[in-house]
């Protein structure tokens, strides 16, 4: 995880200015005695994020103890009311977290007392992904017919859980999750998973679908990009690299709007062959809606193509998405501040309620890997 310092370098080699106000020791906790209960956070229509890795890498980055207390709310949730609440709140394909547990057992374990409970309860939610997969079928399941965050999260804690435990039932729930991937037949040769029939006409209109209409979740798809990633490294399986260099090819094409340049929450290929993004279709004259944080959210599989392939095409887009997402705030198309002026460093900000990060419940997730030694990332 890229330092504190590595995002101020990066931001220092673009010839970036900014005021210690934005910076994240500047950031205070707006909420007294914050607290996360079963009562406090609907886990089904609320969250977005595993929010204990967010405030846990925030805190590892910066040291600001705001977000080392929340991080600790968030473990004595997801310990002691996470795996009910995901269960009886129908959660579990599309919200399911944990990764967040298995970063707090390796940062308690490098402080020197693993805390093994949090990962006794990471190995409890990953039965659960065990369960809710274990009827799928490699080349018949297709992943991200109900968008790619509903087997992209599990995929990823599976892949944490073998990494860490070294237990074969992970190592084999990771291996088939990768097969179900690679097979999935809703794979788009031009890089990308697309959502199926139904949630295609519901985002694009009735009939979109068989018009031609194929789009993906901006956000999922980073979410996919991260389990991918992890899962290459740990298994070297090249087919996860070479989609993840489509996924970033696909994105470089057609993953902003060409008037707005901004990413819609959905995005993809129209039946001419051209992108086609939610928020700016169909505005009955000038657009005056964004939401940055779907531009954000592609940056880091843009980095990974980069890493992958050595074209630097890829890190450029990536900078140029972080430009575009970072500089103003939910709503606002036109941006707050200019392009060599950073708005805000990365999840220092809060959503309205102050109950979670703002830009779709942290950036972070999506944007690390940009600031790797300084803004050069590293090739692999």
């Amino acid at each position: 995880m890229p330092t504190l310092d590595d995002e101020r370098a990066t931001y220092q080699r673009w010839a970036w200015s900014w005021s210690a106000s934005v910076e994240p020791g500047a950031v205070k906790e707006p909420t007294p005695g914050y607290f996360v209960g079963p009562n406090d956070v609907d886990v089904r229509n609320d969250t977005e994020a595993d929010d204990l890795w967010n405030y846990l890498m925030m805190y590892r980055r910066t040291g600001n103890t705001v977000y080392l207390n929340r991080a600790n709310a968030w473990l004595r949730y997801f310990k002691q009311d996470y795996v009910a609440d995901v269960q009886n709140d129908d959660a579990v394909n599309n919200h399911l977290y944990g990764w967040g547990l298995i970063a707090w057992y390796e940062h308690t374990c490098a402080q020197g007392s693993c805390d093994t409970q949090a990962l006794d309860v990471a190995e409890q939610i990953g039965v659960l992904a065990e369960q809710a997969w274990a009827g799928a079928k490699a080349g018949q399941t297709a992943m991200a017919n109900y968008g790619a965050r509903r087997a992209g999260r599990p995929f990823l804690l599976a892949t944490r859980l073998a990494d860490v435990t070294k237990k074969q039932r992970w190592i084999d729930l990771r291996d088939r999750f990768i097969e179900l991937w690679m097979r999935s037949p809703d794979w788009d040769a031009r890089g990308f998973y697309e959502i199926g029939s139904e949630d295609t006409n519901t985002v694009a209109g009735n009939g979109a679908y068989a018009a031609g209409y194929r789009v993906q979740s901006a956000f999922q798809i980073g979410i996919l990009s991260e389990a991918f990633d992890f899962a290459y490294r740990s298994t070297g399986r090249v087919e996860l690299r070479d989609r993840l260099v489509a996924m970033a090819n696909y994105i470089d094409g057609y993953g902003i709007d060409p008037t707005y340049q901004y990413t819609g929450s959905y995005f993809g290929v129209n039946p001419s062959g051209n992108a086609w993004h939610n928020h700016f279709a169909g505005c009955g004259g000038p657009c005056t809606f964004a939401d940055p944080s779907y531009t954000t959210s592609l940056v880091d599989t843009l980095v990974r193509g980069y890493k992958y392939t050595g074209d630097t095409r890829y890190l450029a887009r990536a900078k140029f998405f972080l430009n575009r997402g970072t500089k103003t705030s939910y709503g606002k198309i036109t941006p707050e501040v200019g392009d060599s002026v950073v708005h805000h460093f990365l999840d220092t900000l809060f959503s309205s309620d102050t109950f979670f990060l703002a830009y779709n419940k942290g950036e972070l997730q999506y944007a690390y890997l940009i600031f790797e030694n300084g803004g050069l990332p590293q090739l692999e």
